[in-house]
């Protein structure tokens, strides 16, 4: 399942696991993150999704101040909230790289698609 939200820095709540299931009456909020590139400009969460753990995988766009926005994939732990891994991919010329959205494969491993913007050739 993948889940589209944006927010001026993807300072918006990334997430919020509940502890009963989604048929219970009211969820509880386990714990929530923010993230903020460090600078002012906007970053975007694109799609996120869960590995078979449970834990969350964010796909967005994030701007650190060097050249153009960056792909910026975290992988959180569904138990405490804290960033487990992270990868940023930047266009070597830099313009802007955009996230389409983000697929688990049967392996278990997170495929990243989406569109670099620009002027080539």
């Amino acid at each position: 399942m993948t889940t589209r939200f944006a927010s001026s820095a993807f300072a918006a709540v990334l997430a919020a696991f509940v502890s009963a299931p989604i048929a219970a009456a009211d969820p509880v909020f386990e714990w929530d993150d923010v993230y903020d590139g460090g600078v002012q400009q906007p970053d975007a969460g694109v799609a996120a999704l869960t590995d078979a753990d449970g834990n969350l995988v964010v796909a967005g766009e994030s701007n650190d101040g060097v050249g153009g926005a960056d792909m910026l994939v975290r992988k959180i732990d569904r138990e405490t909230g804290l960033t487990t891994w992270e990868r940023r991919v930047s266009a070597d010329d830099g313009n802007d790289m955009l996230v389409g959205g983000i697929v688990r494969d049967g392996d278990g491993n997170f495929l990243v698609g989406g569109t670099r913007q620009g002027c080539y050739g």
